[in-house]
């Protein structure tokens, strides 16, 4: 399966082409025919955007989320509700934050692919929106897989502390009665006594309040999708600057 960067550049892909169609469409019905040259007034402000010379326009995510922002006021919030807006502020924050190659959590990418299909969804673009939908639910599953996986005090678990810390004080009864049997009940085998008693009820007591350490069988990482063993990723860990 795919890893999250590999999700968030479907996004932006799937973003750019599902957006072009609602900008085309209302930049001309303000515009006319000068929408692209007005289009293109967005990207005088944004010295970091790389387009082509001319009339063309690069039609990716940055690009139709920028002109979305823009011309919302003049063009965009008579099609749009404001809560639509503040998808496209999230989306170019995320767009921004993947462009610069800053981590991006499993739960972020899950928030992004849920955020673009819910703006496709109302710029009615239905199937790109569809397809994000689909990639957003295969990586919840993925998530809800790895979570049945772990097992973390599980009542086995907690049947099997109690066995435990029973044996170790029914040993401890068991020393104390041989002790008293074959010592007599002196200074001594009474002193004896208490301490294998009081070892014993430590241990059992630490049996019983210490949980067993989570247990992982194999699974994918949901950011690179590579099989590991453990709750932490060693590839992805190698990608971390040091």
């Amino acid at each position: 399966m795919a890893g999250d960067n590999e999700r968030i550049k479907l996004t932006l892909e799937v973003l750019g082409t599902g957006l072009y169609p609602i900008i085309e469409q209302e930049m001309k019905a303000v515009y006319q025919d000068d929408w692209i040259a007005r289009a293109k007034e967005s990207f005088r402000n944004s010295p970091l955007t790389s387009q082509p010379e001319g009339e063309a326009i690069r039609w990716d995510a940055h690009s139709t989320l920028l002109i979305l922002w823009d011309h919302w006021n003049s063009v965009f919030r008579n099609r749009l509700t404001p809560l639509e807006r503040s998808y496209v502020g999230e989306l170019r924050e995320f767009r921004n934050r993947w462009a610069h190659q800053s981590q991006i959590s499993t739960d972020d990418t899950l928030r992004i692919l849920d955020t673009a299909a819910r703006l496709l969804s109302a710029a009615g673009s239905t199937q790109e929106a569809r397809q994000l939908q689909r990639e957003r639910d295969q990586l919840l599953h993925q998530i809800l897989q790895y979570q049945e996986q772990i097992v973390i005090d599980s009542d086995d678990q907690r049947r099997e502390r109690m066995r435990d810390a029973i044996i170790f004080l029914v040993c401890a009864v068991a020393i104390d009665l041989v002790v008293f049997f074959s010592f007599g009940t002196g200074g001594l085998a009474i002193l004896f006594a208490v301490f294998v008693a009081c070892v014993f009820v430590f241990l059992a007591y630490q049996r019983w309040v210490t949980p067993d350490r989570p247990t992982y069988g194999a699974h994918e990482c949901t950011n690179c999708g590579k099989i590991i063993y453990g709750e932490a990723c060693p590839y992805c860990n190698e990608d971390l600057p040091a």
